[in-house]
Parts: C-alpha cells; sequence; structure tokens
C-alpha cells in the first residue's frame, strides 16, 4: 500500500479526533433530562383511585418528575367539566319543540337568530371572553360573534369541539407553584390563517418562556401551508420544539422534518410509549426502555403516561416506583434528571472537515486498489491520489455553494464500505502461525482499523442535524452487505490474483460451468436468508427484535453498562478468528466465506460510530465491550474446536492389538 496514501489517512485520523473532541465536550455538557407526566392520563389515574390530582402530582415531583404536560382548551373538555354549555343551531329549533329551553337559548329561538350550521356556546362572560379569543384564532374574528348572550360560532359541531382554544393561566398555575414546568400540548386546526397562528402563539408566550411544545395529534401546528410562521413564532416567544421520536411511519407527525430543520437549533428530542405499547410491557422494561433512550440516542425529554392498574398492582405505587427507578438508573450513568434543553450547535472549522475527507478519501482509494488487484486491474498510485485530488474538489464546491450534507453522508458510506476491506486485508495472517495467536491478533488489528475508520466516519457527520437524528447516516443497509461482498471478492483470489481482468472473467467463467453440488446449493441458499436478515435488521424500520434476543439484550446492557450489538460479538468477530485461525492452519477454502461473515462485525464497528445521535463516550464503550466479549467467545469456541479435532484425530489403540 503506498505510504503517501497512508499518511494521508493518518492526517484524517488525527482531524478527526480533533473534531470529535469538539463535539465530546458538547456532549459532556448535555446531560439534562426532563422526565414529563402527561396530564390528563396521570390525572385520571388519581380520579380513578379517589386521590386528589394535584396531591398526586406533588407526589410525583417528590419521587423524580420535572414536568407535566398540559393540553390546550377544547369545548368539549369544558364541557364536560361543566363551565360550559353548547348546541347546533339545527339541534336547538328542534329541543325547542319538545322542552323548554334555558334562558339564552330560550331568547335566541324566541328571536328567530338561531341559524343551522352554527354552534351556539353558554359560559359565564370571562369564559365567553376567552372562547371568542381562541375561536378568532383558529376561525378568523370575523367569523365569532355574539348574539342574545351567546358566542355563535360556524362550523361543524364534530370539528368545532375538538378546536385547540389555547391556555387559560390558571391551566398551568397549579403545576407551577408545584414546581412542575408545564410542557405545552398544541394541536393543529386545518382551517387556521397566519394571522390567527401568530396571535395564537403571541397569547401562549404571555403565559411564560421556556416551555417545551409537544405537538398533539398526527400534525405539527401549521401543517401543511403554515409551517415557516410556527417556527419564526415559536422560536420569538421562546418554546423549544418538543420531536417525538419514532421508529415506524405510521407514527410519524406530519410536518415535522420541515418544522425542526426551521427551528434549528431550539428542538429537543422526546421518547414516550403509546397506552397501546404500555398494556404489553412490564414496568421492569417499561423502564429499561425510557433509560436507553436517554443513555443511547440523546433524547433529553422522556414523556411519562402512567402504567394503568391491573389485578393485584395498585396504580399509583407501581407509578411511583417506577419514577424512582428511573431517576436511579439515569442518576447512575451520569444524567440529571432536570428541565431539558436544546442542544447547542457544533462548528467544526472546515479546514478541520477537509482534512477529514483527505483521510476518508486515502482509505477509499487504499480499497480501491485491493480490488482492483482481486480482479486483474492495475490502480495505480497516481490514479489513485487523481481520484482524491477530485474528491476534494468537489469538497470545496458543496461546501460553499451544494449539498454539503449529502455530499458527507456520500462520503461516509464510501469509507462505511471500504475500511473494513482494508482492515481484514492488512490483517490476514500467514499460514505457519500458531492459530489462536493469529486469530487474536487479526480480529484485533482488524478492529484497530475499523475503528479508525469509525471515527472518520463520526466527524464526517458530526453536526447538529445529525446528532439530532434530523438527518441520518445514507445507505446503511449497504454498509452493512458490501463490505461482506468486497472482503470475499479480495480473499478469493488473493493467493492467484489475475494478471488481466480477462484473466478474471475467465476464471469465473471456468468456475460458473462446473456441476453445481448439493452441498454448494444448500450453502448458498443459508448465505442468501442471512444476507436477507442482515439486511432487514439493519436501519430502524426492519425485521422485530426475537424475545431470546430481547432478553440477551437487556442482560448484557445490566452486566456490561454498554449494551454490545450482536452482530459484532456473536457472529462477526467470532467469525474472522475462525477465519484467521483457518489461515494459519491452512485452510484456505474457507478463509474467504468465514472473513466475509466477519465483515459484519468490522461493518458494524463503523455502523455504531455513524449513529451520530448516540454520544461517543457509549459508543466507544461498546465497541470495546463487543470486542473483549467476541474474543473471549471465539477463543473458548477453538479452544473446544482444537480438543475435539485432537480427540476425533487420535489413533485408535484397539485396532491395532493383536487378535
Amino acid at each position: 500500500m503506498p505510504r503517501t496514501l497512508l499518511a494521508a489517512f493518518g492526517v484524517g485520523l488525527v482531524a478527526a479526533l480533533a473534531a470529535l473532541g469538539m463535539r465530546a465536550s458538547i456532549e459532556a455538557s448535555y446531560r439534562d433530562v426532563e422526565i414529563v407526566l402527561d396530564g390528563p392520563d396521570w390525572e385520571a389515574l388519581a380520579i380513578r383511585e379517589g386521590a386528589d390530582p394535584l396531591a398526586y402530582f406533588a407526589r410525583a415531583r417528590e419521587h423524580g418528575a420535572t414536568a407535566v404536560a398540559v393540553y390546550e382548551q377544547t369545548l368539549k373538555r369544558l364541557a364536560e367539566k361543566g363551565k360550559a354549555a353548547y348546541i347546533g343551531g339545527g339541534q336547538l329549533v328542534s329541543h325547542s319543540r319538545i322542552e323548554p329551553l334555558a334562558a339564552p337559548f330560550r331568547d335566541l329561538v324566541a328571536g328567530g337568530a338561531a341559524r343551522s350550521g352554527m354552534l351556539y356556546i353558554a359560559a359565564p362572560p370571562e369564559l365567553l371572553e376567552f372562547l371568542q379569543t381562541g375561536f378568532g384564532e383558529v376561525l378568523g374574528a370575523a367569523q365569532v360573534r355574539r348574539t342574545f348572550g351567546l358566542l355563535e360560532v360556524p362550523g361543524l359541531l364534530e370539528e368545532l369541539e375538538e378546536a385547540p382554544l389555547g391556555y387559560m393561566p390558571q391551566d398551568l398555575a397549579p403545576y407551577v407553584r408545584l414546581g412542575l414546568r408545564p410542557v405545552l400540548r398544541l394541536r393543529n386546526y386545518p382551517g387556521i390563517a397566519a394571522g390567527g397562528l401568530r396571535a395564537k402563539v403571541a397569547r401562549l408566550a404571555r403565559l411564560g418562556r421556556g416551555y417545551p411544545v409537544v405537538f398533539d395529534k398526527t400534525e405539527v401546528l401549521g401543517y401543511a401551508g403554515l409551517i415557516p410562521e410556527t417556527a419564526a413564532a415559536l422560536r420569538s416567544a421562546g418554546f423549544p420544539y418538543g420531536r417525538i421520536e419514532v421508529f415506524s411511519v405510521r407514527r410519524k407527525q406530519r410536518g415535522e422534518d420541515q418544522l425542526a430543520a426551521q427551528m434549528r437549533p431550539n428542538v429537543i428530542r422526546l421518547f414516550s410509549l403509546t397506552a397501546e405499547e404500555l398494556l404489553a410491557l412490564t414496568p421492569a422494561s417499561v423502564r429499561d426502555k425510557f433509560v436507553l433512550a436517554a443513555r443511547e440516542r440523546n433524547i433529553r425529554i422522556l414523556y411519562l403516561r402512567p402504567i394503568l392498574p391491573t389485578a393485584g398492582n395498585v396504580g399509583t405505587q407501581t407509578n411511583l416506583m417506577l419514577l424512582d427507578q428511573m431517576v436511579g438508573d439515569l442518576t447512575r450513568f451520569g444524567l440529571r434528571p432536570g428541565p431539558a434543553r436544546a442542544l447547542p450547535e457544533i462548528r467544526i472549522p472546515p479546514v478541520l472537515m477537509l482534512l477529514v475527507i483527505l483521510g476518508a478519501l486515502a482509505a477509499m482509494a487504499l480499497s480501491l486498489m485491493l480490488l482492483g488487484r482481486a480482479v486483474g486491474i492495475v490502480v495505480s498510485t497516481r490514479f489513485a491520489w487523481t481520484l482524491v485530488g477530485i474528491g476534494i474538489a468537489v469538497s470545496l464546491l458543496t461546501m460553499t455553494s451544494g449539498p454539503w450534507a449529502l455530499w458527507r453522508k456520500l462520503l461516509a458510506l464510501g469509507t462505511a464500505s471500504a475500511v473494513p476491506v482494508v482492515a481484514i486485508a492488512v490483517a490476514s495472517p500467514h499460514a505457519g502461525v500458531r492459530p489462536m495467536i493469529a486469530s487474536l491478533r487479526t480480529l484485533w488489528v482488524a478492529s484497530v482499523i475499523s475503528l479508525a475508520g469509525g471515527v472518520l466516519v463520526a466527524a464526517l457527520l458530526s453536526g447538529w442535524e445529525f446528532m439530532m437524528a434530523a438527518d441520518v447516516f445514507l445507505g446503511v443497509k449497504l454498509a452493512h452487505l458490501l463490505p461482506a461482498i468486497l472482503v470475499g471478492v479480495v480473499l478469493a483470489t488473493a493467493d492467484r490474483p489475475p494478471r488481466h481482468w480477462r484473466e478474471g472473467v475467465a476464471q469465473l467463467w471456468a468456475w460458473s460451468s462446473r456441476p453445481l453440488l448439493f452441498r454448494y446449493a444448500a450453502a448458498a441458499l443459508v448465505v442468501g436468508l442471512a444476507a436477507v436478515i442482515l439486511v432487514a435488521r439493519s436501519g430502524n424500520f426492519g425485521l422485530p427484535v426475537l424475545p431470546v434476543e430481547e432478553r440477551l439484550r437487556t442482560l448484557t446492557g445490566d452486566l456490561l453498562v454498554a449494551r454490545p450489538r450482536t452482530k459484532e460479538y456473536l457472529i462477526g468477530h467470532p467469525a474472522l478468528m475462525l477465519a484467521a485461525a483457518a489461515a494459519a492452519v491452512g485452510w484456505r477454502l474457507a478463509v474467504a466465506p468465514l472473513a466475509a461473515v466477519g465483515a459484519i462485525g468490522q461493518a458494524g464497528i463503523i455502523n455504531s460510530f455513524s449513529h451520530i445521535h448516540t454520544p461517543l463516550l457509549y459508543t466507544a464503550w461498546r465497541t470495546g465491550n463487543a470486542l473483549v466479549l467476541g474474543s473471549i467467545l471465539a477463543t473458548a469456541g477453538l479452544a473446544v474446536a482444537r480438543v475435539g479435532w485432537a480427540l476425533v484425530s487420535r489413533p485408535d489403540r484397539s485396532s491395532r492389538r493383536r487378535p
């Protein structure tokens, strides 16, 4: 390998470490986690058990809760509390024919002013003023008027009774007095105009500043045409946006990507479990999911709905114990329960980023040279440096006036695909070395090189949008599968590389003309199925985790603090050690297939660092755990295999006895 390219790779690695040092300092100060109670659900739990809701919230505050989610007032909610009454105009006339009406409604009908298609609301004067303001914001002030002491609002009953009307000061004051920060649950209304939206948020700002905003239902406020106005109004009011983390497209709120981009950096990531999900989980599983979200994914708002009481399980005490355990776990892992804040911007100097890109391009060039040798195409050092120069030029162009984030994602994908090939090629042992030593050396040398590739990828993607999961690594499935294919190609021709690409094609054609044995067909079927599972399991939207794997994850997470990745310590690392042992004893046919599986572990190391929303310290810890655990498991397996082979190959003494 050309020393100049290796030196460029080293320069890029040093620059990447410097960039990650800047990121680590921000992550170290970003440790406050807000535990938010869903107001209506916790209030309903208290009422169900005959307790005073405010007293229950006070107890929850003592057990570690820091905030409470308060929903906007709606006409339906006010009517359920006996504060307002409403009825449609047509229905009002019908009722007047069969029963006496209350005074305001009676006067309206008697005056012949009741109109179909209108909703009429009766309430005390101060509440009626609040309702007129709220409906004026979502419908337009000209659409709402007073008549006969009632409020007349045009529209359909089903829409109007659920229309978001804002907050009254007394909605938030009791929680503030308890020391719980209000979190505003706002809801979009399709017919709201820009002026009404600005007036709505301005009225919310008079309640206080700094309250996180979390949107209710399926879309953000202002979707679809007023999202810029929503972002500007929220920024002006000092309200950060609490963005809900989702693992299925179905749960994603419409307009959230656009709003998050325009609210930058005033965004806080939020994790919650739906009521349906809570029913299927134990309290211990609920706690683990919330704590893991805060530790692994920069989640800083934990939105907690109560676990509903079941037979033999008292709801209040169970939920307070859950709070205690969550707070204890968060504190044990260095997180602080308290008011959440937005993640500040991370600004890496352009020169430093260009040096990181130089290292990434050098890694890709080295991999290209190895691949060219394997297929009979000579890639000269001059040509490799020409490609690196073109990459630097494209980087300069995109940095100034182009898709800078997309280019960095492409570079990260190329690095993640190329470095495992270089790592395994460099670490591959020669025949004649002791198998156990060769196995451990190969795994650790390759993993150190892959770790360097992971550092480059992490530096390439270190930015606010990636740390907040507003943008993600590109091609995660390809980055898992491509290294295995490339490693198999490189090692398959390592002993006798073709002198020309035509020779490589001829060898492939000759190989394809051989009869297909059943054992090879079965092996190909198993490999294909494994590849499909690998691709389907990678990324956030794939095959679900099996129950046994879920238990294994929980066990390793509890024992090792940072949960190692299964595909690394249980599949990739042992396979790479087996490949090295096979090479050491001269079983050449087994080397390439085992090394290809081993590339899964090396790709997994880099993939861990591509999860930019995971803190660096946690990623490094889990990578080390997987490496140590994989080494132990593979060493034990090799020792057992060695003993078994010795027993099988031992001569049978009984067969040599004389009759």
